[in-house]
């Protein structure tokens, strides 16, 4: 209750105008793991990246931004760790709905772009691809170069100074040809300024 007054009184200040349109960079983490692969346990990572965003009317606009993102998930097996490490660059496009000044409700789609996958294990950095490469006589299975997925979330805004946390719902399969479904899961949780 004491947070929902504190936002109705101070939010004011982050009302925008129909037309307006603001410049955000952001930095935070993102925290991730995959489905339906055994042991795997999230792991946390930073990311970073700039908004845009268009205000069609002071409580309806779009952002569309690039956001670099590590993805992937933490594999505990016995007594063995490993970190998988795949880096995207990121699309997000949502539409955010304005709930109270200052505080938005937002949905979209996410395409990405794979940059590098990595394997880590006792301090030693493995390329997946050659890896997979090396370790499978049948070199149909790969990690896609393009993924998909549906970002929802809330956003807070202050003096221009934005906290915004999103869950993102994996679309697309990590791999390709290979018998388990394994999709990304992740949570962003970033700190903008706007300008």
């Amino acid at each position: 209750m004491a947070v929902a007054a504190m936002m109705a009184t101070v939010g004011a200040k982050a009302q925008h105008k129909e037309g307006e349109t603001t410049f955000q960079p952001r930095v935070g983490i993102t925290m991730s793991d995959v489905t339906n692969l055994e042991d795997s346990k999230m792991k946390v990572n930073v990311t970073y990246g700039v908004d845009f965003e268009y205000f069609a009317t002071d409580q309806l606009s779009i952002g569309a931004g690039v956001l670099f993102t590590d993805q992937g998930a933490t594999i505990e097996d016995d007594s063995e760790k490993y970190k998988m490490n795949v880096y995207y660059t990121a699309f997000p496009i949502t539409a955010n709905y304005y709930v109270l000044p200052g505080l938005a409700i937002k949905a979209g789609v996410q395409p990405a772009y794979r940059v590098k996958a990595r394997m880590e294990h006792d301090g030693q950095r493995i390329d997946m691809d050659r890896a997979l490469e090396t370790l499978l006589e049948d070199d149909d299975m790969k990690i896609n170069k393009f993924d998909l997925a549906i970002p929802v979330g809330l956003s807070y805004e202050y003096n221009g100074l934005t906290l915004d946390a999103r869950y993102n719902f994996g679309i697309t399969k990590l791999f390709s040809n290979f018998e388990d479904d394994v999709r990304h899961k992740c949570v962003v949780i970033t700190l903008g300024y706007k300008f």
